[in-house]
C-alpha cells in the first residue's frame, strides 16, 4: 500500500499543470470546474484569501477528482487548518520548517518557494516533495530550474508565476514537473479557461509524447 504522501506527489507531477485561484467561494466552485472540464485536475486555492478554508472543503466535496493545495499557508496552524479542510497538499512562498513538520505528520506533500539552491536542499532536507520557483519569472524560471536539475537531478520542481503559452515549454525542457498558471487558468470568462486547460493539456500531452519518441 503506497503513503497517500507519494500517491498525491505522483498525480502532481503525473497531471503536470496546476492552476492558481484567488477568489471566493462560488467562483472558485466555477474556476474548479471550468479547469476540469478542459483535463486540469490540480488546483491552488490561496490561503491570501479569507474564504479559503470553506473553497476547499466545497470543491473537495463537489469535484473529490481534483487535487487540491492550499497556497500561501505561512505557518503551522494555517496547515493544520488546511489539512482538516480537506486539502491535499500545500504551498507556501518560502520554506517554513513548522509547516514542513505538520505536513510530514498528516502525510500531505508540502511545495515550498525557494529561490537558492540551499533554500530547496533545506526544504528536501525536512521533507518537500516539491520545491517551488516563484516566481518564475522573477528568477528566471527556466534558467533557474535548469541550474538546479544539472547538480540534483532527481529535485522535483514546480514553476509558479510566469508561464504562458509560450514558455511552457521552456519551463518543460528546463526540467519543471508541474506548472501553475494563474491569469490564464483563473481569469477571464468561464469558457475561456476551459479552453485554455483544454490548450494547455493538449500542449503538455504534445509535449511529452514528442519526448517518448
Amino acid at each position: 500500500m503506497e503513503l497517500q504522501k507519494a500517491v498525491t506527489t505522483k498525480k502532481i507531477r503525473d497531471y503536470g499543470i496546476m492552476s492558481v485561484v484567488r477568489a471566493d467561494v462560488e467562483t472558485s466552485l466555477a474556476i474548479a470546474e471550468a479547469g476540469l472540464k478542459g483535463g486540469v485536475k490540480v488546483i491552488e486555492l490561496s490561503f491570501t484569501v479569507p474564504t479559503a478554508q470553506e473553497s476547499i472543503k466545497q470543491v473537495k466535496e463537489k469535484f473529490p477528482e481534483i487535487v487540491i493545495g492550499a497556497g500561501t499557508v505561512l505557518d503551522a496552524v494555517t496547515a493544520r487548518i488546511a489539512i482538516l479542510a480537506g486539502a491535499d497538499f500545500l504551498l507556501s512562498p518560502e520554506f517554513d520548517k513548522d509547516v514542513a513538520l505538520m505536513a510530514n505528520r498528516y502525510q500531505v506533500p508540502y511545495l515550498p518557494g525557494c529561490n537558492t539552491v540551499t533554500e530547496a536542499v533545506d526544504a528536501m532536507t525536512y521533507g518537500a516533495a516539491f520545491v517551488k520557483v516563484f516566481p518564475g519569472s522573477a528568477v528566471d524560471g527556466p534558467k533557474w530550474i535548469n541550474v538546479v536539475k544539472t547538480p540534483i537531478p532527481n529535485m522535483p520542481i514546480l514553476a509558479s508565476g510566469g508561464a504562458n503559452f509560450d514558455n511552457f515549454d521552456d519551463f518543460l525542457d528546463a526540467g519543471a514537473d508541474c506548472v501553475a498558471f494563474g491569469g490564464l487558468l483563473a481569469n477571464g470568462s468561464l469558457e475561456q479557461i476551459e479552453d485554455n486547460a483544454r490548450k494547455l493539456t493538449k500542449q503538455l500531452a504534445d509535449y511529452r509524447a514528442k519526448k517518448e519518441n
